[in-house]
């Protein structure tokens, strides 16, 4: 998930609708600064406009806005919520840059997108990786937040925490483990959460066995005697995590393990799903490409049939080289801020897209799953925000692994989670972008003025006629 380099930003790029919005497009690099005093032509074109011939709007709105410093400035309200294409050009000529602004509601407006991951492991149960150095990894490919998620087991997360205790960083995260109640096959997640549920039968299997009795006298008369000591244990697992204040994911339904029989069957996972029980569903996970076609067929099913239930992609990651799932399966969640009970609240709400990923670095594909609304909004940030934040911020993540190891001050990594934040909150409209100096400006006009001057040849359409600016 790396960006395309491109010569021109807008900010900001996620603007309120319907409202007038002071707007700035800046040049990324010094060559490809506006003439000062020259109009440019800006189009604007709502791609979820009503238009009758798609291929030639109809309705695109074109003003001319003169540079000035370097840089455009105009205002502009921008309808309903949807994504606009920027196209700029000069009279008579072809555009020469497409950029694009995404308009929100104010509901949607006033929360925070953020990429992450809530089912991970390390060396601590059966993961690859230390747990202090799995936090830079995903800090490295760009993740906002991750729930560090062993096996029976949530004090490694502990460890993460003690490690960069006072570093003011990036990365949240959200405290978890994966729940693998005695007498079952069924796996969930559970995250947020402020005290573990695996201790309470790592620690007194006793009082687990009298608990799980009660509960099985419990099990609704509907569900087939052949479930009823897995849905006892799934209700108990529930109820803990709930009474924990956390959230309970059902977790990967077709994993294989030796690729032998599903752990959850079809006839199975559909009562659990239908029940009521958990709070999201991890719908695209650890468990290979069929099983992933599966839950989501699954999924569309029970919908169908009344299931309204919050979504979340996971990459269940246990090692980082050659990993089929990290970076590849994740969460973009819609929160009011980067923090564990933000995250959770955010995922409980609904306010969750599931994601895949797939293809090369530069070249990658998307699916998401989730409301039309969200998932529309996720894949206009998965184009414009999310590869130059992954982008910023895996020095970040470098930093981290380095601190861990003492090679590294907490300055490094502070600086570089500033760079960050700053522009997040650039994008957002929180902050002025940053317009070429003086100083810049001159050099540039230096490099022009020498430039013209001298042999006109390739490699360059600035003394033909036809600069491309």
């Amino acid at each position: 998930m790396l960006p395309t380099p491109t010569n021109y930003a807008i900010y900001p790029g996620v603007v309120p609708a319907n409202t007038a919005v002071e707007m700035t497009i800046v040049p990324t690099e010094r060559s490809f600064l506006f003439f000062s005093d020259m109009p440019y032509l800006i189009t604007v074109i709502s791609v979820n406009a009503d238009e009758p011939y798609y291929h030639v709007p109809q309705n695109p709105v074109t003003f001319s806005v003169t540079a000035q410093g370097g840089v455009l400035h105009f205002s502009y309200s921008f309808p309903d919520e949807q994504e606009h294409l920027i196209l700029l050009s000069r009279e008579g000529e072809k555009p020469f840059a497409e950029l694009s602004v995404y308009s929100l509601f104010d509901d949607l407006f006033s929360l925070r997108p953020l990429r992450g991951d809530l089912h991970s492991h390390s060396y601590r149960s059966d993961g690859r990786r230390d747990p202090s150095a799995l936090a830079g990894h995903y800090r490295e490919q760009g993740y906002d937040f991750f729930a560090l998620t062993d096996h029976n087991r949530a004090y490694p997360g502990d460890e993460i925490d003690q490690t960069y205790a006072g570093v003011k960083m990036g990365l949240a995260r959200v405290r978890g483990e994966e729940i693998h109640a005695p007498g079952s096959v069924l796996h969930v997640v559970h995250v947020g959460g402020k005290e573990s549920v695996a201790e309470r039968y790592v620690h007194d299997m006793e009082g687990y066995e009298r608990e799980i009795a009660e509960y099985e006298s419990r099990v609704p008369g509907h569900i087939p005697a052949q479930y009823h000591a897995r849905y006892a244990r799934a209700m108990w697992t529930a109820d803990q995590i709930h009474a924990a204040g956390g959230l309970a994911i059902f977790a990967h339904p077709y994993w294989r393990p030796g690729r032998k029989a599903f752990n959850v069957c079809d006839a199975f996972a559909r009562i659990l799903l239908m029940s009521g029980m958990f709070d999201a569903y991890e719908l695209v996970g650890g468990m290979g490409q069929e099983g992933i076609n599966r839950s989501i067929a699954l999924w569309q099913e029970l919908r169908a049939e009344g299931l309204n239930l919050p979504v979340v992609g996971s990459s269940d990651v246990h090692g980082i080289a050659k990993a089929e799932t990290f970076p590849h399966l994740f969460t973009i969640c819609f929160a009011e801020q980067n923090e564990n009970d933000a995250i959770i609240a955010a995922v409980k709400a609904g306010r969750s897209v599931a994601v895949e990923a797939s293809g090369g670095e530069y070249d990658r594909q998307y699916r998401c799953y989730g409301s039309l609304r969200l998932v529309g909004y996720a894949h206009f940030l998965l184009r414009r925000y999310f590869p130059q934040i992954q982008r910023i911020c895996a020095g970040e993540g470098v930093a981290m692994r380095a601190y861990a190891m003492g090679e590294a001050d907490a300055a490094l990594i502070e600086q570089q989670a500033a760079q960050t934040e700053n522009f997040r909150r650039r994008f957002f409209g929180e902050i002025l972008p940053v317009v070429p100096s003086q100083a810049v400006q001159d050099f540039t006009e230096h490099c022009r003025d020498r430039q013209k001057n001298g042999p006109d040849g390739k490699g360059s359409l600035l003394g033909t006629g036809k600069i491309q600016l």
